[in-house]
């Protein structure tokens, strides 16, 4: 070997040696954080935090992993093997608490909030241009998709078939997947139910369902996504969880910042549109360009009276076991944390 390609084989070799320092914020070594998520356009605020470097600047590596549903990441985030979900604040949330398991719910995700309502209420559009369908007392006795049981989307059902004195228990529930759900609506399985983007805009492009309602007509705000620490996370690497917090609500202020009329659409949203089709299971452009994107608190604040009237759903109906409450599973100081240190959001002009 001559002495030039030696020094090149040293060069390289120090650079390697040397990038976690470069490449991890100052006084931080590199902190590997497993993340489960669902794939949707709403874990859009780790996206960001992760494709322009926020998760780099707190030292932060991020290992992605996809469920297919918020009910799969309990047993892992029980036993560190994931330390953050990215999912749905469920009944099996409270239940895996009862048994001991102790993660804690952290931050918002997503959900819906005045104009910005990413989920309808859907009709079959045969039964709607009939007549036969007009209003929540014609759900009574109908088959009506839901994806699942004990979840946010069941109990704003419940609460919704309440303003005309039905409940769950007159509709026969049919469990499906939104994408089964846009299918089993073309088939005239189902007859109504709550969809949410992009499958909203996919099912009335098809002419397959007619969008009646949007769901803040009937609960606003309504929480729907919610970022849960494990706690592995939370009583092992207490610093890990905060910078990760910090890069996270970062995420979220510049998501929030290309929201303009309901739309992806304010300045830096093809910048947005691209980083959600670069990680998510979305990769159609001009659909992300039209949906009504979800809302989220730019601070990571939890409304936590929808989680609440969730609560009471799954405690009226049996699903919850035990005495565990909404107070005892959520714990908002991470994103107190991160607000103090990055100020209180502040629109950009």
């Amino acid at each position: 070997m001559n002495r030039a390609s030696a020094s090149r084989r040293y060069a390289v070799a120090f650079a390697v040696a040397l990038a976690p320092f470069l490449f991890s914020s100052p006084g931080h070594a590199v902190e590997k954080v497993k993340i489960a998520y669902i794939g949707g356009t709403a874990d859009v605020g780790f996206y960001i935090a992760d494709a322009r470097g926020y998760l780099r600047d707190e030292g932060i590596e991020a290992a992605f992993t996809v469920f297919d549903s918020s009910t799969r990441m309990v047993a892992p985030l029980a036993n560190g093997d994931i330390d953050v979900g990215s999912g749905a604040a469920s009944a099996g949330l409270y239940n895996a608490f009862e048994r001991g398991i102790s993660m804690r719910i952290v931050a918002d995700k997503s959900g819906d909030k005045g104009s910005l309502s990413y989920q309808d209420f859907v009709v079959r559009k045969s039964l709607w241009d009939s007549g036969e369908i007009r209003g929540f007392k014609d759900w009574k006795g109908r088959k009506i998709g839901s994806t699942g049981q004990g979840n946010n989307e069941s109990a704003v059902i419940d609460e919704a078939l309440r303003t005309v004195g039905l409940t769950s228990k007159d509709i026969d529930i049919t469990h499906l997947s939104m994408p089964q759900q846009v299918a089993a609506f073309a088939s005239g399985a189902i007859d109504a139910s709550i969809l949410a983007e992009p499958f909203l805009s996919a099912a009335i492009k098809s002419g397959s369902v007619v969008n009646v309602m949007p769901v803040t007509k009937v609960r606003d705000p309504s929480v729907t996504g919610i970022i849960i620490y494990s706690d592995h996370l939370i009583k092992q690497r207490p610093e890990v969880a905060k910078r990760l917090m910090k890069a996270y609500v970062r995420g979220l202020r510049d998501y929030t910042d290309v929201v303009k009329d309901n739309r992806i659409a304010g300045p830096g949203a093809d910048d947005v549109i691209n980083i959600i089709a670069r990680y998510s299971t979305v990769k159609d452009k001009a659909l992300l360009r039209n949906v009504i994107p979800h809302a989220v608190n730019p601070d990571g604040h939890i409304p936590d009276e929808s989680l609440r009237k969730d609560w009471d759903f799954y405690k009226a109906e049996g699903i919850i076991k035990g005495n565990v409450t909404v107070d005892m599973i959520l714990d908002q100081s991470w994103v107190d944390a991160a607000v103090k240190e990055l100020g209180p959001y502040k629109p950009k002009r």
